[in-house]
């Protein structure tokens, strides 16, 4: 009986550790994915933000200056991990789109 309990108990303890080391694994892979799909969706914003600039540019005329499709991402990326992970954008970034928006087009 004495060996029946102990290979009883090995099985439940080997059970209870496997499951510790998949959830762990799955909670690692759900963030990647998260963090895979900000970073997309970043790259996707920063794409379709150029192509607006190029298109409104060419509509009035006007010249465009358009930065480098990464510079954008980057910008992407840290405003939807904040909105994301905090439900709002960072303090002070209406200003400071305000500042770039009037710096590029004139006070409005």
């Amino acid at each position: 009986m004495s060996a029946a309990i102990t290979i009883l108990t090995s099985a439940v303890v080997a059970a209870a550790v496997a499951s510790v080391f998949n959830l762990l694994g799955q909670v690692a892979e759900r963030r990647a994915r998260r963090k895979e799909l900000i970073f997309l969706k970043a790259l996707e914003l920063a794409k379709a933000r150029r192509e607006f600039v190029l298109m409104a540019a060419e509509r009035s005329g006007k010249t465009a200056r358009v930065a480098d499709d990464i510079v954008h991402a980057e910008m992407y990326y840290g405003l939807l991990k904040e909105l994301y992970s905090t439900g709002s954008l960072p303090a002070g970034w209406r200003d400071k789109i305000k500042e770039l928006v009037d710096e590029a087009y004139g006070k409005s």
